[in-house]
């Protein structure tokens, strides 16, 4: 495995290859990573590759896919069998991925893919294959034979250049998986990938030869983001300068959630997209906008448990975007969901090495006494921002995410009577802390106090049925006596009662303004 700034690069398939208030502790962008959705993504996504080492397509073995899962799991130094089995069955016909030939009734035609040979021999070169006898064929030989005299990487029909494939992105993949080799293609690759970035930083996603003026609705996020990946060993002055100007348009472009979207058919937030710049950008040294990435992507990810929904064969694996995420809360993923959170996983997986730990997570809630029926938050600080967390309270169940700082708020529901509730919140790992809550319903409150009492002088009055330590308030004529109630529910007051003769309402309400009581005495001279 050859170890280098560049080697924790995802580099995955374009589609046209692929086919109560909180105190806030800010996250610090220094803050150490949290190994636990990186390795529940990879152990995931390696779950779903086929025992043969190849992905299914189409039309036949996705080989595109497959090189994606396993550059992803070589990038976070996962599961190196797994690596190595679909590095050898795509070694084993690799011919039949970077070459076709077919007949349509009439002739036979042929033709040679400059995707795929470039994204071969980055499988190769990544993943310890040899470049130049990889499946018996010199990819590096073979590559440059497929870049023309612009810098630009072709396909062939019938041995005429075919424009059907060619982006930005398979410029990356060339200057990228000719690293190292010493090719003398390198010079003009990296030029012709500069000519294609646009005013602005960023860089499109479809290649343009003539290099006419980018359009506004052509930046790329996907391209750009494997576009600071390719150039991160280059020290060409204006190759410097091109990544500083790409890594910039990154920044500017990611949204206050941390998430990304992609290019001008993908613009919405996805996982694919936002895991493919939270890679560019931790490797470009820019941890804070790296790290919000990467909480996003971990909102996406599947959590399963006793608390969670989700099924537990679909954990760890990342999800597009908001709507296949709250697709696979609800339960197990259909076979359509699970194809597409493939995909969304391999590009996301290096993004979640800058996921960040939490500093414990603590459950909080206040001690005293709050009305039965109502929806009280329970709080959370200290887990791991964008960590998915359920609270249980009986057979109700409520899940969040912790935000960017780590905290969390999580609304339950009281029953309506007086009762000790015992709130658990969960995470991936199991129950992490738990709280009582201490909910009082409406009650009728025994008022004691004598039938008479002379104007001007003190009455004593009994208060019983309060609960322990609760809240309470005795009231006569104006004048009143506040305190808290015994171990045994008891207050006892002592008021002078004052005023002319005649009847008189001793008031008492408890915590709440449904906890009452009263008395009325007789004031005689």
């Amino acid at each position: 495995m050859r170890h280098s700034v560049r080697r924790a690069a995802a580099l995955v398939a374009a589609p046209a290859l692929a086919t109560l208030a909180l105190v806030a502790t800010p996250t610090s962008a220094s803050a150490a990573p949290d190994p636990a959705p990186t390795s529940a993504a990879a152990g995931w996504i390696a779950g779903q590759v086929p025992a043969a080492g190849v992905f299914p397509g189409s039309f036949g073995p996705d080989y595109g896919l497959s090189i994606d899962v396993a550059l992803a799991l070589d990038a976070v130094d996962a599961d190196a069998a797994t690596v190595t089995k679909v590095r050898d069955a795509i070694a084993a016909d690799v011919n039949g991925y970077i070459a076709y030939s077919y007949n349509d009734g009439s002739m036979d035609h042929t033709g040679e893919t400059g995707g795929a040979t470039a994204k071969a021999l980055l499988l190769a070169q990544r993943t310890g294959g040899n470049p130049v006898d990889f499946g018996g064929v010199n990819l590096v030989q073979r590559l440059e034979s497929l870049i023309d005299t612009n810098g630009r990487v072709i396909s062939t029909f019938d041995g005429a250049p075919d424009p059907s494939y060619d982006n930005t992105y398979i410029q990356t993949l060339a200057l990228d998986g000719l690293d190292g080799t010493g090719s003398s293609a390198h010079g003009k690759l990296l030029d012709y990938l500069l000519d294609q970035q646009c005013t602005g930083g960023f860089f499109r996603g479809d290649i343009d030869q003539a290099q006419q003026q980018c359009g506004a609705d052509e930046p790329d996020t996907d391209s750009t983001a494997q576009a600071v990946v390719a150039l991160l060993d280059e020290t060409d002055p204006a190759a410097v300068t091109a990544r500083t100007q790409a890594v910039q348009w990154l920044l500017s472009t990611q949204q206050a959630d941390g998430s990304f979207g992609g290019g001008p058919s993908t613009e919405a937030p996805n996982a694919n997209s936002t895991g493919l710049a939270a890679n560019a950008l931790r490797l470009a040294g820019q941890p804070a906008a790296a790290e919000k990435a990467a909480v996003w992507l971990r909102e996406h990810q599947v959590v399963a448990g006793s608390c969670f929904a989700s099924a537990a064969a679909d954990s760890g694996a990342v999800t597009y975007d908001d709507a296949a995420y709250a697709e696979a809360a609800t339960g197990a993923m259909d076979a359509d969901l699970v194809a597409q959170s493939v995909r969304a996983t391999a590009q996301a997986l290096p993004g979640l090495l800058s996921a960040p730990a939490g500093t414990g997570t603590n459950v909080l809630f206040t001690s005293e006494y709050v009305r039965a029926g109502t929806k009280p938050l329970v709080g959370v600080t200290g887990a791991a921002p964008g960590e998915a967390l359920c609270a249980t309270a009986g057979a109700q169940k409520v899940v969040t995410h912790a935000d960017g700082n780590g905290e969390a708020q999580l609304r339950v529901t009281l029953q309506a009577k007086t009762a000790i509730t015992t709130v658990a919140v969960s995470a991936a790992s199991g129950v992490v802390d738990t709280v009582k809550i201490r909910a009082l319903g409406a009650a009728r409150l025994k008022v004691v106090a004598p039938a008479k009492v002379r104007s001007g002088k003190a009455v004593r009055v009994v208060v019983r049925g309060l609960a322990p330590a609760e809240s309470v308030k005795v009231a006569v004529r104006g004048k009143s006596k506040a305190g808290q109630a015994t171990k045994g529910g008891v207050f006892v007051a002592v008021l002078k009662v004052a005023g002319k003769p005649g009847k008189a309402k001793v008031a008492v309400r408890g915590e709440f303004a449904n906890r009452v009581g009263a008395k009325t005495v007789k004031v005689v001279r």
